[in-house]
Parts: C-alpha cells; structure tokens; sequence
C-alpha cells in the first residue's frame, strides 16, 4: 500500500510541474486589453498572487531626468554664497560676535540642506513610455543638469 501511495504522489508531482505557469496563477482584474502604445499604472503588487498585466515590458529601462535650465553644479552652494552677510569693516567687537552666530546659523542650515539632498532619490523615467517612475509614492529630486552633473532642484 505504501508503494501505491508514493508512486500516486509522485505522479501528481509530475503533473504539477508539467502545468503551465499562466494555469497555476490566479487571474488579475487589471484591464491589460488596452492598445500597447497606452500607460497604465501597474495594479497593486501588496496583493499575494496578482500577475502583471500581459502587456508589460521588460527590460525596464529607465534614465535620470535632465533639466537644461540649471547650469550651475552646485546648487545649493551657490544660493548659500549668493546670500552671506558682508561684514561691514570698523565694528565692534559685539558686533563682529553677532555677524559670527548669525553666519553660524547659515552654515549649519547650508549642512542640514545638503544632508537632506543627500537623501533625495533621482527623478527616473522611463524610456519607452517617457512617465515618470514613482517609488514608495514620491518622485525623486535628484536631476542632472546642463552639464551632466546630478544636482538636488
């Protein structure tokens, strides 16, 4: 009895493995009848078993968003600079410590500026479709500008 149960189960194996993925999948009420030329957002992938739509793609090529009108490489810096205090010559003392904390204060919100740049994603699209590519809900802020250089907008 127990070789007629092994060799049962192993002929349903056999015939699982044998199956098709698309008749073990369970069907998506995503409309994916669409012309290919049309964008879609994808459905909601949180869901267990959902399939992508049969007109999706790949290889997903995607490219950095260029923004031709920032020629500047440093951004931020350059706004930093552009806004420093003069210090004025012949004050006091008091006063030269007061331009000091206020020029302090500047340089410390510059870093916190650029920490913050540092964490930003790139601002992505992709090249078959030209739509932006938004992760976790938000769109990046990294792009690139005239010069090719990656730069927080």
């Amino acid at each position: 009895m127990k070789k007629f149960s092994t060799l049962l189960g192993s002929l349903c194996a056999l015939v699982v493995a044998n199956l098709p993925l698309s008749a073990l999948a369970i069907p998506s009420d995503f409309d994916y009848k669409s012309t290919p030329e049309e964008y879609h957002t994808l459905p909601d992938l949180s869901i267990p078993y959902r399939t992508l739509p049969r007109k999706f793609d790949f290889p997903i090529i995607t490219e950095i968003d260029v923004d031709n009108n920032i020629s500047t490489d440093n951004l931020i810096t350059d706004a930093f600079v552009n806004n420093l205090p003069s210090i004025p010559t012949g004050i006091t003392l008091n006063e030269l410590l007061r331009y000091r904390a206020e020029y302090t204060a500047r340089i410390e919100a510059w870093g916190e500026e650029v920490t913050e740049c540092l964490n930003q994603k790139p601002q992505l699209f992709r090249v078959s479709t030209s739509s932006p590519v938004i992760i976790n809900g938000v769109e990046g802020l990294i792009v690139l500008n005239t010069n090719n250089r990656a730069i927080c907008k």
